[in-house]
């Protein structure tokens, strides 16, 4: 009876997110009730390339959790740690970057309202800028470092890491379909979720959209979150 009276029992639910991060997601469903499976539709790839030189920079953002990683794995590399980032703010797009950036012992001196890199915008609207380095996924949206150009700020933009598609199984696939909810945690799992599953998206299953970036890749593609 303890487990029926659970908010999600009964519920099956299809995290699409990469294989690394999605345990904690599933996790969290599983302990509300929900029968979860796991559909990684993508998968992120570090990037080679040079240590960072973070001196000079007096801002430095992060705009996801995997890139506060990677910066971090390359920094390890060189023998380097947080200090390599003193006398620079830090700005995280989110406090999921903000915990990442936690678990590295750098507190976030900035942290948006709104998770998408317009509300980072705004949150540095106050805060002069000089010489920023903004460390993301190849292929990323280039509002950020637009905007703090138009502001007269030299921006150097590190691509850390890139998303690939993940294969999907037949299983996987089957079991996406019978699914209640299908989380989307970021426009690459709309996009190679969908270009695996095709038109097997089950038709009443509901799609749960992280914010509007990702739901505006759905939005694309006819899907209503």
């Amino acid at each position: 009876m303890w487990f029926e009276n659970r908010p999600l029992a009964g519920i099956r639910v299809a995290v699409t997110r990469a294989r690394a991060q999605a345990s904690e997601l599933a996790a969290r469903l599983a302990a509300l009730g929900a029968g979860v499976v796991e559909v990684p539709a993508i998968r992120v790839v570090p990037l080679a390339g040079p240590v960072p030189r973070l001196a000079g920079y007096d801002l430095i953002c992060l705009t996801s959790p995997n890139g506060a990683r990677v910066l971090f794995d390359r920094l390890r590399d060189a023998g380097l740690d947080a200090r390599a980032l003193a006398g620079a703010r830090v700005a995280a797009i989110g406090p999921g970057t903000a915990a990442a950036l936690e678990r590295q012992g750098i507190t976030a001196d900035i942290v948006p309202d709104r998770f998408v890199a317009e509300g980072l915008i705004e949150a540095l609207a106050d805060v002069p800028v000089r010489r920023a380095l903004i460390a993301r996924a190849a292929g990323a949206r280039d509002v950020l470092p637009a905007a703090l150009r138009q502001r007269g700020a030299e921006v150097d933009v590190m691509p850390l890491y890139e998303t690939l598609p993940e294969p999907l199984d037949q299983t996987h696939l089957e079991q996406a379909e019978r699914a209640d909810y299908v989380t989307f945690t970021s426009s690459s799992t709309v996009r190679f979720f969908l270009s695996a599953a095709g038109e097997r998206l089950g038709s009443g299953a509901r799609l749960i959209s992280i914010g509007p970036v990702t739901s505006a890749a759905l939005r694309e593609r006819g899907l209503e979150p």
